[in-house]
């Protein structure tokens, strides 16, 4: 029997937009003073997918991240925009993705 709970749409946002926070997200921190300064608490979904994009763009995010970062903003955006059938799925495709990031970022190779 799978006792592992599922997360609500609201928790997959709220998961990502953690690791974009302008406090103490890991994406920041990851990109240096120079880079994007993330998302406030409460931000959108427009938003973090925007700014998963920005982050994917920063000349010093190392590629690995970076490419992940990219297929979330990608999905993000999708989940913006998509239907309440099809949310769901956008939306745990870019916390995969910014899993993955993450990761890359921590050196971890493992699956």
């Amino acid at each position: 029997m799978n006792t592992e709970k599922r997360l609500t749409t609201t928790e997959l946002v709220g998961e990502i937009r953690s690791s974009l926070a302008v406090t103490n997200g890991w994406i920041p921190s990851l990109s240096g003073p120079g880079g994007p300064t993330g998302v406030l608490e409460d931000a959108p979904l427009s938003e973090i997918a925007r700014s998963l994009g920005e982050f994917a763009n920063t000349p010093t995010m190392p590629s690995a991240v970076a490419q992940q970062l990219h297929r979330a903003a990608e999905s993000a955006a999708a989940a913006a925009s998509a239907d309440s059938a099809t949310v769901y799925g956008h939306l745990g495709a870019a916390y995969a993705y910014v899993l993955q990031a993450h990761r890359a970022a921590s050196g971890d190779t493992t699956n």
